[in-house]
């Protein structure tokens, strides 16, 4: 598991370009766009990849947790998680994962 912090992506999807679900998941309000999960999350929500997540914070702090440690993030950072499994982001915020396959 590599995860590591980087510059933010010069586009992303805007929130307005999201579809979102009905229903909340985990307590978090989801919207997608192709490979982009947008997450409204009020405390925690677990995620899982085999692949990359980048992962980019626009509101709100708290930490990434997984098997191997904790890692803080704050609103304004983006960071890499590489071939974790599962991992969760704890903490109220809005986040955008983009996914790849890699």
């Amino acid at each position: 598991m590599k995860l590591q912090k980087v510059q933010i992506a010069a586009k992303m999807p805007a929130e307005e370009e999201i579809n979102f679900s009905d229903k909340p998941v985990q307590g978090a309000k989801l919207g997608r766009k192709e490979n982009a999960l947008f997450i409204r999350s009020p405390r925690r929500y677990k995620l899982y990849t085999d692949g990359t997540d980048r992962v980019t914070f626009l509101e709100g702090s708290g930490h990434f947790k997984w098997a191997r440690g904790e890692v803080s993030f704050q609103a304004g950072e983006s960071f890499l998680v590489e071939a974790c499994g599962e991992y969760e982001i704890n903490g109220a915020c809005v986040c955008i994962v983009v996914r790849s396959d890699q």
